[in-house]
């Protein structure tokens, strides 16, 4: 079996104020770093924001060269995120590509690479998020597997799906009773969209990530769960994917569980030695190796990749970072700060002045996206956000909307281009005229369901077509959309329009 150790660092935490940003640098990620330089057969992957990795560029250079060593000397695979850390599905999709593309480029000048894998924040969901990642040139994205199992195997779903969409965590939840042998826990994804794979991480074993740093599990009880999940030992599977904070400091932990506000990001003398008994424990009983790896070398699975709108991780949703007082106040600043852009510069500046005002552009972009940074929204009540964190958002609120007045000075005179006619298709027209999918649309057994249930829809526009290949065409491709729906266990009473509504069934 491989396993996989992905630590998650980012310096835009919640209560992670800049006095503390050396101290966490060096108490967790280069005890990381250290300590698998101690074990030079095992791989990892150590993943970051754009914006931590500046930081780390400015305030510990010496250790961004460790870093560099590590990825230099292939044990390490860096793995990017969004420069400041957004919920994905919180934002529209050409945000969240800006994001990662800032990222990329620090990524470029102070790693010189850009990252080829990233981290989807808090694993949120919607059907436009992996575009975004696709868009800045991400070919590896990590998955929630909780996420996927819920919104794909019914009987699984009825036990894991967590009702109360309002509750920040699902942890306390009931758990399915799942076969460890459970592929999709052990294989990865193709083609999320045309050209993005991935690899799902699961609670189930990096749950005991944070309490074995903590002290609250021992590393005999680490390697005894990860034997449980590893199952056969067929394929690979993620043991870590969590805050690389955990490891090193206390983190955010005693908020968190505790009501605690003293105790953050407080480091820990023994994580150096919890790091290296975990790290020889796991070589005991497999080899570890990198994400990129984990997508590419192992046979993956048949099924394509598909989560509802909405979910995240810990089996909780994407609203309760929007729920938040600070969120729920901000949203209309942001998007007041993003239609007044869209309407009177975007089409001018991105459009048919293209190229000549990117400076202007560029700096839009960077401090729009920085405004939906979720830590300054978090923690929700009854915890009490972090001012630092609040104070961050707003500045880049306010920088947001002192560049849209250099863009009105910059722009003054030129006229916005005329509006495209919008073209409706007739009623008796063929053309779908929904854009839902990159893929091929009659590939239907790769289609996730939001895009095979589109599909249905794409099929009925031709039958409704007065061109009679058409409507033969469309009734084929609806005939092999239920066909497909079955094999899925979604059977269901068939349409007039393919049983000609002389029968109902499902052969």
């Amino acid at each position: 079996m491989k396993y996989m150790a992905l630590f998650h660092a980012n310096l835009n935490y919640a209560y992670l104020v800049p006095e503390c940003y050396e101290r966490v640098i060096r108490s967790s990620y280069e005890v990381i770093i250290d300590g698998f330089a101690k074990n030079p057969t095992a791989k990892y992957i150590f993943e970051a924001s754009g914006y931590t990795i500046e930081q780390m560029a400015k305030i510990t250079p010496d250790v961004l060269e460790k870093l560099k060593a590590a990825i230099e000397r292939g044990q390490c695979e860096f793995m990017g995120a969004p420069y400041s850390h957004p919920i994905m599905a919180n934002i529209p999709e050409e945000d969240g590509y800006w994001s990662c593309e800032f990222a990329q480029r620090v990524f470029e000048k102070h790693l010189g690479q850009r990252a080829e894998s990233f981290w989807n924040p808090e694993c949120t969901w919607k059907q436009y998020v992996p575009y975004s990642f696709a868009r800045a040139g991400v070919k590896y994205l990590a998955l929630d597997f909780e996420s996927y199992m819920t919104c794909n195997d019914k009987e699984y779903g009825w036990v894991e799906r967590n009702r109360t969409t309002d509750m920040n965590w699902g942890g306390h939840l009931p758990w399915y009773d799942l076969d460890p042998n459970c592929k999709f826990l052990h294989r990865p994804f193709k083609n999320i969209v045309p050209g993005l794979d991935g690899f799902c991480r699961s609670d189930r074993l990096v749950g005991k990530y944070l309490s074995y740093f903590r002290g609250n599990t021992t590393v005999e009880e680490f390697i005894d769960n990860t034997k449980k999940w590893s199952g056969d030992g067929e394929g690979a599977t993620m043991i870590i994917a969590d805050d690389a904070e955990y490891c090193g400091t206390t983190g955010y932990y005693f908020i968190k569980y505790k009501a605690d506000y003293t105790k953050t990001f407080v480091s820990d003398p023994t994580a150096a030695d919890k790091l290296d008994a975990l790290i020889k424990g796991i070589l005991e009983i497999g080899e570890m190796c990198t994400f990129k790896e984990g997508c590419t070398e192992i046979e993956p699975v048949e099924e394509p990749f598909f989560v509802e709108d909405g979910f995240a991780w810990h089996r909780t949703y994407a609203n309760a970072w929007a729920n938040t007082p600070e969120a729920r106040g901000w949203e209309p600043l942001l998007q007041a700060n993003r239609d007044e852009y869209i309407e009177k510069f975007q089409p001018i500046v991105e459009g048919t002045h293209k190229g000549q005002f990117d400076e202007l552009v560029n700096k839009f972009w960077f401090h729009m996206t920085n405004s939906a940074n979720s830590d300054g929204r978090w923690p929700p009540p009854p915890r009490v956000t972090c001012e630092f964190n609040r104070d961050w958002c707003l500045n880049e609120i306010d920088e947001t909307k002192k560049v849209l007045l250099d863009l009105a000075e910059a722009t003054k005179g030129l006229p916005l281009p005329e509006k495209p006619e919008m073209v409706v298709p007739g009623a008796k027209d063929w053309r779908y005229g929904f854009e839902y999918t990159k893929k091929d649309a009659e590939d239907i057994k790769n289609l996730g369901g939001y895009e095979i249930h589109h599909a249905i829809y794409y099929a009925n526009k031709m039958i409704d077509s007065d061109d009679e290949e058409k409507v033969a065409h469309g009734k084929d491709l609806l005939k092999r959309i239920f066909d497909e729906l079955d094999k899925r266990g979604q059977v269901g009473i068939r349409p007039d329009s393919i049983t000609g509504g002389k029968q109902h069934g499902t052969n």
